[in-house]
Parts: structure tokens; C-alpha cells; sequence
């Protein structure tokens, strides 16, 4: 089973959207996906309620022992990590979990000076593990300045976590889905968000073969 997780110590980023995109993506895929939540806010967890089909399952990890618990879980192929914002041990223990790390940020400056808290967590978790790690642009508008900055400022930590190619634009569909327990792929096939997130999913996947090789 890989695990992926989505963490970044600031809010509002949008990691239990695009995680319970992903483990639909999973779903799609006629795999098996486990989708874990580590925020008290249990957003992930309330995603899987909302969804009618059975064939995610979510369950809630609020104590800083996912690393160890997801080595007893058996009959999945991916694990999906939801990790809430703030760093404490639960945060950590989801980075240590993880085979790819994936850490969602919004083109803001606030955002973007947030991601050198979750990076240095990062690198003391590097000191017992090899953890592939990886920046997406998420709510992006666009061909605007504030776009292009964003992604200058986000390759200056390329030393330590590189840019995805793949981004995330501000889209209705992601909400509205949300409401329905289905992705955005599912809610909108033809949907402009339901390319976005299938050529993450695409991207990340690769990502894990690569790592698999080296």
C-alpha cells in the first residue's frame, strides 16, 4: 500500500479537497483507497458520510501514531493522509507515514512564508526517513501576476520540496461536489477542475513509480 499524505501546517489550503479528490480518483481506478484524517475538524472523514457509494473508506486518526497504525491496515492499494494544519505530533506523524508528500499551498504571500514552517518539520523528519516531497499550486487564478510570482517564490525552496507541473485552478466545482460526496470528476466529467485533478493524480502516480525504481 503507498501512502500519500496532504499536509501543510497552515489552513485553508485545501488539502482535505483535493485528498478526497484523490481517493475518488483512486476509486475510479477500481482500486482500493484509504482515506485517513488526522484534523479534529474531521472534514475528510464528513466527505465520506456525504458520499453514497461505498467504495472509499475514511477513518479518523487524531493521535500521533498514523506512521505506526498504517503498517496493521491490509486489502488497500493507497492511503490518503489528510493532515490538518498546525504542527504537533499528529502533523508529524503523518509526515513520517508518508511515501509522497504532497503540501498544497495557496498563491498568497502569507501562504508561501507558511511553507518554510512545514519544510523545516520536513527536514527533521528527513533525519529518520526519505521523504520525496512536493509543492501544488491550489486555487491558482490564472495568467495573473500574483500566479507567476507565486511560482517564483515556491522554486526558491526547490532545494527541499520541488513544484508539481500539475496545478489546481479556483473552480465552483470543487465546492460544490464537496456538498454531493462526489469529486469533481465525477461531478462535472467534462469539467475544466475534472482535468486538473485527474493530471495530478496522473503526476503523482508517476511520482511514486519513480521513487519505486530509485
Amino acid at each position: 500500500m503507498k501512502i500519500i499524505g496532504f499536509v501543510n501546517s497552515k489552513g485553508g489550503v485545501g488539502k482535505s479537497t483535493i485528498a478526497s479528490n484523490i481517493a475518488v480518483e483512486v476509486a475510479i481506478e477500481g482500486l482500493k483507497p484509504l482515506l485517513i484524517d488526522s484534523d479534529v475538524q474531521g472534514s475528510s472523514t464528513a466527505f465520506r458520510a456525504t458520499r453514497e457509494l461505498d467504495d472509499i473508506k475514511a477513518i479518523s486518526i487524531t493521535t500521533p501514531t498514523i506512521h505506526k497504525d498504517l503498517q496493521g491496515f491490509n486489502g488497500f492499494d493507497m492511503a490518503i493522509i489528510d493532515a490538518g494544519g498546525r504542527d504537533t505530533a499528529v502533523f508529524r506523524s503523518a509526515i513520517m507515514a508518508c511515501d509522497l508528500l504532497i503540501i498544497p499551498t495557496n498563491p498568497s504571500q502569507y501562504d508561501i512564508w507558511a511553507c518554510g514552517d512545514c519544510i523545516q518539520v520536513l527536514k527533521e523528519a528527513r533525519s529518520y526517513k526519505d521523504i520525496p516531497a512536493y509543492f501544488v499550486l491550489n486555487q491558482l487564478i490564472p495568467n495573473t501576476i500574483v500566479s507567476k510570482e507565486a511560482t517564483e517564490a515556491l522554486n526558491e525552496f526547490s532545494g527541499d520540496v520541488r513544484l508539481l507541473t500539475s496545478t489546481l485552478t479556483s473552480r465552483v466545482a470543487f465546492k460544490n461536489s464537496v456538498a454531493y460526496g462526489k469529486g469533481v470528476s465525477e461531478y462535472e466529467p467534462e469539467g475544466k477542475a475534472s482535468v486538473e485533478i485527474k493530471n495530478l493524480y496522473k503526476e503523482m502516480k508517476e511520482l511514486l513509480n519513480e521513487n519505486k525504481e530509485t
